[in-house]
């Protein structure tokens, strides 16, 4: 694909485009490679920590490093793809940033966090994991969004929480074999 010139911003439309779909670092670019190097690092040191245990003993802590170490190398490849843009260069307006810490809206939001966390720890053992993580997920997700709700983005976040949930209690309950609640008001 080549590179059109814009006249009027002195700047070509398909780096403007790569700009536009760039991921904004929290602290720095290099912070935004570092943490996911790291985790697949110590990920891998746990996975090659594991061939000294049993067999039984290593299933869990094996398939935990998996999945960081798959998780750590997709997020290097979304990175690597989309590309990194320090927090200074994506807009000059600071107020139009969500992440920065203006005092507007953070404490309601962290108060709230700790509040469905503390619900789900306490429902857990009556409503069971799957109830209860489905509640926790669309919680965490109201109170995670600062922009605008659309269908299409609502639609998204709830088939990806339905999905996670789904993948981690299949993983835990039928794959590791840890028994997880499944609600007092069920099995009564």
């Amino acid at each position: 694909m080549s590179a059109v010139h814009n006249r009027s911003t002195g700047r070509n439309t398909s780096a403007a485009r790569k700009e536009k779909h760039a991921i904004q670092a929290s602290c720095s670019r290099a912070s935004e490679y570092l943490v996911p190097t790291l985790f697949v690092v110590g990920a891998g040191l746990c996975l090659w920590e594991t061939r000294e245990m049993s067999q039984l003993g290593a299933v869990f802590p094996a398939v935990i490093s998996l999945v960081v170490i798959v998780a750590g190398l997709l997020r290097l490849g979304q990175l690597g793809l989309r590309g990194v843009v320090a927090s200074q260069e994506r807009g000059s307006d600071p107020s139009s940033d969500p992440s920065s810490d203006s005092g507007s809206g953070s404490t309601p939001r962290r108060l709230a966090l700790v509040g469905i966390m503390l619900a789900w720890a306490l429902a857990l053992p009556w409503l069971g994991f799957l109830l209860t993580g489905l509640a926790s997920f669309v919680g965490l997700m109201m109170v995670a969004q600062y922009r605008r709700w659309h269908p299409r983005r609502l639609a998204g976040h709830l088939l990806t929480g339905a999905v996670l949930v789904a993948f981690f209690y299949a993983l835990f309950a039928l794959v590791l074999n840890v028994p997880l609640p499944a609600g007092r008001w069920f099995t009564l």
